[in-house]
């Protein structure tokens, strides 16, 4: 399965900016589907989900 994903504007901003964050981090540049995982990774299984808490 393949999912794709547009953002414009301020999101692609700042998504640019957490990707040479991260990068910075990492030691590399890291490619898109990289920073995604990364991001999802940190989310974990123990938050919940991001509805959860909405009313």
């Amino acid at each position: 399965m393949t999912t794709h994903i547009k953002l414009h504007g301020s999101k692609a901003r700042r998504f640019e900016e957490v990707k040479l964050e991260l990068s910075e981090r990492m030691g590399y540049e890291l490619s898109n589907p990289e920073v995604l995982g990364l991001l999802m990774a940190g989310l974990g299984s123990d938050t919940g989900s991001p509805t959860e808490d909405r009313p």
